[in-house]
């Protein structure tokens, strides 16, 4: 499969905002116009972004004619998410990804946006996992994440050293980096989209939010008696957060590394990548190489 970066965006191009999933508050949005502007950039709220349809920001439907008007537009070189929540997998039998294809745009999310991701990298189309618009809205300019953010999407292969943890399998391995929010990539197992299709051509990253340590744990059984864990080439797990310990392992770390046993790829624990503060923006389904030694864990772009 070939390796499909969108074109690096510029001062004057236009950044769509929309939203996928959930309803998003709208003083984020707002913010997030004046931290694009900031930049340099113009921003393109889109018809259905401020909606609200029960839980949702709109129909499937309201929501992909979102995604096609900013499709439309050629000055649109990128789209960013307002955020996560649940509901992006709604779009995928419908999502123009040919259009997308024909002129590639990046697209900027993470949480339930993994779903959308999974589907551009199943067709090798390059995408940023990454921070939306609350961190855009609440941090200043300078915040540093933000910044690698835009760096990336103005041509930047970013390479990311982190600190050793005690888990951690040495090794290095190469591949594109497939994966995202643990529960949500995870239904997307036996679909055409799913990033477990291709274990040795894949580093999978890994990160949640409120799932129950048991519930982590099954997923992760499912993967060994997928036979995948045997065979991917490289795992990067990132932060697991809001969940409580449980009668057999004291946190989601412990639970992992029991899970991993016998796991022989290079794996790094404590990634600076999910629902947390410092999350570092990762090109999802880009080729990449990881490295762990002793002394740090690299994650490098190819």
């Amino acid at each position: 499969m070939d390796t499909i970066f969108p074109r690096s965006i510029a001062p004057g191009d236009k950044v769509a905002i929309l939203s996928p999933a959930s309803i998003i508050n709208p003083e984020y949005v707002d913010g997030a116009c004046r931290w694009l502007r900031q930049r340099g950039y113009q921003p393109v709220v889109e018809p259905h972004t401020l909606g609200s349809g029960g839980f949702y920001s709109g129909t499937p439907a309201e929501r992909l004619a979102d995604f096609r008007a900013a499709l439309a537009d050629p000055d649109v070189r990128a789209v960013l998410c307002s955020r996560g929540g649940y509901g992006a997998v709604h779009l995928i039998p419908e999502f123009p990804v040919d259009e997308w294809l024909a002129d590639p745009r990046w697209l900027i999310g993470f949480s339930d946006i993994s779903a959308l991701h999974a589907m551009l990298n199943s067709r090798g189309i390059v995408s940023v996992h990454a921070s939306m618009c609350k961190a855009l809205a609440l941090r200043d300019a300078d915040d540093a994440d933000n910044s690698r953010l835009f760096s990336i999407l103005e041509g930047a292969r970013p390479a990311y050293g982190v600190d050793p943890h005690p888990f951690n399998r040495l090794g290095e391995a190469s591949g594109r980096l497939r994966g995202g929010n643990l529960a949500v990539i995870a239904d997307l197992i036996a679909t055409p989209v799913s990033p477990f299709a291709d274990p040795e051509g894949t580093i999978l990253f890994i990160e949640d939010i409120a799932e129950p340590i048991y519930k982590v744990e099954r997923i992760l059984w499912q993967l060994r008696l997928m036979g995948f864990l045997d065979r991917v080439a490289g795992i990067v797990i990132g932060q697991f957060t809001d969940y409580r310990p449980d009668r057999n392992y004291p946190d989601m770390y412990t639970m992992l590394d029991s899970a991993l046993a016998g796991v022989t790829c290079p794996v790094t624990f404590n990634f600076p990548v999910g629902h947390v503060d410092h999350n570092l923006p990762l090109l999802s389904g880009a080729p990449a190489t990881l490295s762990v030694t002793p002394s740090s864990a690299t994650l490098r772009f190819i």
